[in-house]
């Protein structure tokens, strides 16, 4: 089953931020990231159960490859909805899902 993917204004927010700061230290870099995430959402809309369950109920994370980041999503219906993109070495905030 096919999934439609719909960003959070958190979790859009945040991915544009990443890439902004990125694209000042190297704009490819930047290019690689975006098109990373946009493959591993793609993959994801087909296959949803691949990230690893989150301690909160219903969300699932995914360590979007060769980038640093991660994004929580939660399935809802027939979309697959980012609740939030952050740096790996960050420590994602559980109270605020």
């Amino acid at each position: 089953m096919s999934r439609t993917v719909v960003w959070s204004a958190q979790a859009r927010d945040q991915f544009v931020a990443s890439l902004t700061y990125i694209a000042q230290q190297d704009p490819r870099s930047a290019d690689l990231v975006y098109h990373r995430v946009e493959k591993s959402l793609s993959l994801l809309t087909g296959a949803s159960g691949i990230g690893v369950q989150a301690p909160a109920s219903g969300v699932r994370t995914y360590a979007v490859p060769k980038t640093g980041h991660s994004f929580d999503y939660r399935l809802v219906g027939n979309q697959l909805r980012v609740q939030r993109f952050y740096r790996q070495r960050q420590m994602p905030n559980v109270a605020r899902r």
